[in-house]
């Protein structure tokens, strides 16, 4: 019996974990036993939780991969390794091949204080335990205390304009960033749409600032301003799970580099998917830390695996369509298409696709559906 190991469940382990099943179904594989690795009973839709910390961002894995005929470890992970996946509890899961899918984590900066009192919207538990801090605020004292975002790219600008929506209006809220205009890191298309919607949020931005130090009242910037404040949210940017450090050729933000086939370069059997890895897109750029590169790079990486075991050539990844989708209020958001980021909807029409990319595509099939339309979904192209 060959054995494939997933080291991970979210999108790109969960999305592998169902490539990697249909694969082995399409050819009759019955040799192969797949396993996906998590501590967690459940896939969190992580791209909705600046709404805040709901159940229904919770999809239970074992149903879905019960259906699909992978077996489930729920188990926190302490080491990978080529050879095997290494677990708190002293439990060792050798394999043939391996799917690194160990996602990433919000990069909390080293400012004083930014641990103790600082809040991320980066799990599920992080933010709920975001929620119950606001639930307790005082609302007269909104214009004493203020709201902190600390970062103003796409995660920020999500949290702060989200806040706004579910503060009201009295609450005064900043947004700080080291570079001058907001969104700026998204590009120059962007960056006026951004303006007006903090404007019309009434949302402070302060550009060219960053933090210096933070309390349990106050966030104090380098600059020397003292915002009066109780809630300090950082949305300082990714970094891959530490867990790949020692595996393969890595990328000047951690991530390990992937070839075609998403396996990692300088290391054969293992491949990747998903924030832990970087891999080519298209001929001119990279794959990003995001849901919409790690669901596909999850198919390409589940079905290689397999292939790879049987002794058949792999498919290459490639994802040369690209599009974002940025909210800026509950009314309100801006869906590019293209590297370049052309704006094609904004407002409430832009609000509508938000909401469909974020309430139904990036959901995993249901499986109640069964396990033959699952892999149609999933890998609807025969192999």
């Amino acid at each position: 019996m060959s054995k494939l190991n997933i080291a991970g469940g979210g999108f790109a382990g969960v999305w592998a974990a169902m490539a990697a099943a249909a694969t082995r179904h399409r050819q009759n594989a019955t040799n192969i036993e797949i396993t996906l690795v998590s501590k967690e009973p459940h896939l969190c839709i992580r791209p909705r939780l600046y709404e805040g910390a709901r159940p229904d961002m919770l999809v239970p894995l074992e149903p879905l991969l019960e259906t699909i005929g992978v077996t489930f470890q729920q188990a926190q992970i302490s080491q990978v390794t080529p050879a095997a996946v290494h677990t708190d509890d002293g439990g060792k899961l050798h394999h043939d091949r391996l799917i690194l899918a160990m996602g990433s984590q919000v990069a909390i900066p080293a400012i004083p204080g930014a641990a103790q009192y600082g809040f991320v919207v980066d799990t599920y538990e992080q933010t709920a335990r975001l929620d119950a801090h606001l639930s307790k605020l005082d609302p007269t004292t909104f214009n004493t205390f203020a709201c902190v975002v600390v970062g103003a790219s796409f995660s920020g600008l999500e949290v702060a304009t989200s806040l706004r929506d579910r503060l009201g209006p009295a609450a005064a809220i900043y947004l700080i960033d080291r570079q001058s205009l907001a969104g700026q890191s998204l590009g120059d298309s962007l960056t006026q749409d951004i303006s007006s919607a903090l404007e019309s949020s009434n949302i402070e931005f302060l550009g060219g600032e960053t933090v210096a130090r933070v309390t349990a009242d106050h966030v104090i910037l380098s600059s020397g301003k003292a915002i009066g404040a109780k809630t300090a949210i950082f949305a300082t940017g990714l970094r891959p799970s530490p867990l790949v450090r020692n595996i393969g050729l890595h990328a000047i933000d951690g991530r390990v580099q992937l070839d075609q086939n998403l396996q990692v370069i300088g290391q054969r059997g293992v491949f990747a998917a998903g924030d832990v890895g970087v891999a080519a897109a298209d001929g001119a750029h990279k794959t990003l830390m995001s849901c919409q590169h790690a669901m596909p790079m999850g198919v390409v990486a589940g079905q290689n695996a397999v292939l790879n075991l049987l002794g058949q050539e792999m498919q290459p990844y490639a994802q040369p369509d690209y599009a974002t989708c940025l909210s800026l209020g509950a009314s309100n958001a801006i869906f590019t298409r293209g590297w370049n980021r052309v704006i094609a909807m904004s407002g409430t029409e832009g609000a509508a696709m938000k909401a469909q990319i974020n309430e139904t595509w990036i959901y995993p099939p249901d499986p109640e559906l069964g396990r033959d339309a699952i892999f149609e979904a999933i890998l609807p192209t025969q192999i």
